[in-house]
This record gives structure tokens, sequence and C-alpha cells, in this order.
């Protein structure tokens, strides 16, 4: 829904017909800080958003509230069953903005000092949230939830890439009472005169993700928080965006232990340290696991041969190793980011719990709640302690990448020297052996051309001689004889035989090779009129 306001219109009450449908501008108008933020841009920013990626239809509705009273504590869901958890608690079904209403105005009715969680699940990790957005805007303004969750909200929905993986945000704001009001030493003093406080941040954790690919069994998720403490309704509010199944349980493990006093100020302080100890559960696993990955990329750097000729048992390196180490080092670099501004939102909350402390120390009805305090900022220390080591050990690890990337590209520079400066060898010899065989060529050159002179005299002599061979040959046969009476040459009579036999065989000879020829010639021709004959065809054939 993209709707928009003139600049000149009044927004109605939070409860009122037309003031939901604009949250946050309806908020950003009520508030104070109205210069912080742009409540008419992040109204229809949540519109653009909402219809790209972020909320589901109204039919979709899927949104848990664990409400917790001093009369005792009950759920609330849209499992589409109504369960009794405990006696005068009853469990109510939000499937639609009516539903929604009815249990806003139940809410109301309600007496004791509350404290409510609202857990909104996406579909699947980077799916749609479970929530129309209708319901979200009725819902955020009834509270009312502060504009600027509107940061943390728009990071969730629809992503098919890690688009904004490294994006975190924090915001709070205290309600500043009337600061010349003195506190009587009453319980009700705690509720009527303690100031309340808006705080919202989104952080990011590691967790196993049990699918087979990718190699990396831990992937990053992220979950958005919004707390709203109102001591004067005696209402707390939480919103808990993509929350894990580990943290919902704890989260109500520790609200059924202050069943008695929901809105205990220590205990709202202390949800704070359970969710953010709780996101960095996994991440010492998780860097034990990267430590565990580099220890064989440093084997490879170290252990590998630097000959050529490298046996089995010596790591293989290749160019694919300098890209995998690249890869390993991008992702020490976003994990070491994500750490880096966890531990920043662990100080920004601790310091806020300093503030608060500061404001309710000068007070007697909140003296008792100083040493609860001053045990969970300690242990706010110990955690930012905890994220230290965790970010003193990615930076050690990606020193140590950096120097194995360098490792690894100068042993492949040292191999690729050597297979060049054998190849220059190997060249050489060749060139050598080339030279060898160009010798040996020449001098057998020389040899031939010594050769064929020779040959030119044998040829000359076998001219000059073989016609008076010819002829004594033929003189030689029994068709002549010389008489020594007459002093004259006696020819055979059948000296014809010879001259017809000789021509008969030359003739048949001569008239076989030519009848050869000619018929090669016409098969050849034939062959060819066939080849044109069918190429002819086939271009007939493309062209129809």
């Amino acid at each position: 829904m993209s709707e928009e306001l003139n600049d000149h219109e009044e927004p109605s009450d939070s409860g009122g017909e037309r003031g939901w449908h604009i949250w946050p501008r309806d908020c950003a108008i009520e508030d104070r800080f109205y210069t912080l933020v742009d409540g008419k841009q992040d109204s229809n920013f949540l519109s653009d958003i909402s219809q790209d990626r972020l909320f589901c239809d109204a039919a979709e509705n899927f949104v848990t509230a664990n409400v917790y009273t001093s009369a005792g504590w009950g759920r609330m869901s849209t499992s589409g069953e109504e369960l009794e958890n405990m006696p005068g608690n009853k469990s109510l079904l939000i499937q639609s903005l009516d539903d929604l209403e009815n249990h806003l105005d139940a809410l109301k009715l309600d007496t004791p000092a509350q404290t409510i969680s609202y857990f909104i699940d996406p579909v699947y990790s980077w799916g749609r949230l479970q929530v129309s957005e209708e319901v979200a805007r009725r819902l955020f303004s009834s509270l009312p939830v502060h504009q600027q969750f509107i940061s943390v909200i728009s990071t969730f929905g629809e992503k098919i890439s890690p688009v904004e993986q490294s994006y975190l945000t924090y915001f709070d704001r205290i309600q500043i009472l009337n600061p010349f009001r003195t506190f009587r030493s009453t319980d009700s003093a705690i509720f009527t005169q303690t100031c309340g406080y808006d705080l919202g941040y989104l952080y990011k954790y590691v967790d196993l993700h049990g699918r087979e690919r990718p190699k990396d069994p831990f992937s990053i998720r992220q979950t958005g928080v919004y707390h709203k403490y109102d001591p004067q309704a005696k209402r707390s509010v939480w919103i808990f965006i993509q929350p894990s199944e580990s943290l919902k349980e704890r989260l109500d493990s520790l609200f059924s232990r202050y069943k008695d006093n929901p809105i205990d100020i220590a205990l709202q302080v202390e949800v704070h340290f359970l969710v953010l100890t709780h996101a960095a559960k996994n991440w010492r696993p998780y860097i034990t696991y990267l430590e565990d990955t580099f220890s064989k990329i440093t084997e490879k750097g170290f252990y590998s041969s630097l000959d050529l000729d490298v046996d089995s048992s010596s790591p293989k390196i290749d160019f694919g190793d300098v890209r995998e180490i690249h890869i390993f080092m991008d992702k020490l670099r976003t994990v070491l980011q994500l750490i880096q501004m966890d531990y920043q939102i662990a100080k920004k909350v601790q310091q806020l719990l300093r503030r608060l402390r500061n404001r309710w120390i000068q007070e007697t009805a909140l003296n008792i709640l100083t040493p609860r305090l001053e045990d969970v900022y300690d242990r706010f220390e110990q955690h930012l302690y905890d994220l230290s080591g965790h970010e003193s050990r990615l930076n050690t690890l990606l020193m140590r990448a950096n120097d194995i990337s360098r490792l690894i590209q100068q042993v492949i520079d040292y191999r690729a020297g050597q297979f060049s400066q054998a190849a220059n060898n190997k060249l050489n010899s060749l060139v050598s052996s080339t030279v060898v065989q160009g010798e040996s060529i020449h001098s057998l050159a020389r040899k031939g051309a010594k050769d064929t002179k020779l040959m030119k005299l044998f040829t000359i002599f076998t001219v000059i001689f073989l016609p008076g061979i010819f002829i004594a040959s033929i003189f030689a046969t029994n068709f002549f004889a010389f008489s020594t009476e007459s002093n004259h040459i006696i020819v055979a009579s059948n000296i014809w035989i010879y001259f017809l036999i000789s021509c008969t065989i030359t003739c048949s000879l001569t008239t076989g090779w030519i009848i050869y020829k000619h018929i090669k010639r016409r098969s050849r021709l034939r062959a060819e009129r066939d080849g044109n004959g069918a190429a002819n065809s086939r271009k007939v054939e493309e062209k129809v």
C-alpha cells in the first residue's frame, strides 16, 4: 500500500482510521526529535519495499506474541488454535486485522504490569516476513514503535544475493521526564516516575545451515530487535524479527522466571544481554573451523616441494590455491567486520545501561536495583572482552593468511622460474643438436655433390658406349654370322621373327599404357562431374 499525505495534513490518533496507515510518519510527527527522520519518505519507502520483497499477503499472517503479566503468562499466535497456557490466560488467534484489533483492545483492558514479545519470522531464511503490510503498520503504530525501526525492518525480505550483508544499525532514545520531580520511596514511584526508553538494533551472527552445500557448514544470519520500555503504562514491548528457535526458547525461559514481576527493570536490560551473548555463541566454533581450513592451506604453503619433479607425498600447489586463499581472506574480512559491529552494538547497549543507571541511581525507589544493574553492566564487560578475543583471532588469522598468500605466490613464481630455466636449457640443447645436424647435413650435401659428378661421368660413359653395346648384343645373336671364306656377314632368313616380336611387344605395351591413362582420365572426370552435381543439388535444396 502506498499512501502519501499532503504536508499540511494532520495525522490522526494512533488508533484511528488513518494514522496507522502512514507509519512511521504518524510517529515521526508526534516525536519531539522530528528532525531526525523523514517520516513521509520512510512511509513511502516502506510501501515500496513491501510490494517488492518485504511483507507477505494478508492471508499469510503468522505473528507470534507472548504476553507475560503479574497474573500469569500466556501465548498468542496465529497457529489456528486457542490454547489455555495457564489459568486466566487465553491464547489469541491473529489471522486478520480484526483479530489484531481485538488483541490490542484486550491488552488495554489488562491492568497488571505486562511484558509483550512479538516474534516475526520469514517463510525461509531470506524470504518475505510472515506479516502483511497493514497488520505491521497497525501493530507498530499502536504500540507505538519508534520510527527509526524502519532501518532495521527494511533489511529483511526476499533476497537472491548477499545484499547489505555487512549492514548493521542501532538506535536508542531515553524518554526524559520532569527532572525537578522527586521520587517518593514507594513501589508505585518506579512506574510513575521512571523514565522509559526505545532501543532497536540489527545484529548478525553465524549458525549451522545443515545442508551439504556450500562446503562451509556455517551461514550468516541476522535478527532485528526492538524494545520499548514504558513504565507509565506499566508495559514493556519486544519485537524480534527472524529470531532463532534456540533464542525463542531461552527468552521464554527467562521471562517465565520473572512472571511475578515481568516488567522488572533489571530483567529488561538482562534480556538484551541474553540476546547479544546468544548471538555470539557460534563465533568461537566458526573461527575454529576457519583456523582448521587455514591449516590445510598453510600445509600447502609450508610443505610443498620447490622442485619441478614433485613426489606423490608432497602437497600440490597451483593458481587455484591462490584464488582459494583470496576467497578465504574475503570471508575473514566479512566475519571480522560483523564481529566488530556486534562489539559496537554491545558497547552501545552497555552505554545506554550506564546512562539509565545514572538517571535512576539518584532515586530512592530505584536504589534496590543498582546492584543488579551493576551486575549486568559487568557481564557486558566480559562479553565485550570475549568479542575482542574473537576479533584478535581473526586479525591474526588474516595476517597469517596474507603471509601464506605471498608465500604460495612466491612458490608458484619460483617454480615458474625453474620451469622457464629448464625450458631454456632444453631449447639450448635443441639448438646445439640442430647445429650438429646442420653440419652433418652440410657434409652429406658435399658428398652428394661429389656423387652427382660421378653419376654425370657414368651417364656420359653410358651414353657413349650404350649404342655400341646394343649393336654388339644384336650381332652376337644367331641371326648374324661371319663367313671367313667370303668375308661377309650372313643374315639369317628368320630375322623377321625378331623384329616382329619386338615391334609387337613394344606396340602392345605402348597401346596398353595409353588405354590405361585414358580410362583413369575418364574416371577422374566422371567423379568430378558427380561431385559438382551433388554440390549443385545441395545448393538447390538449401535455396528451396
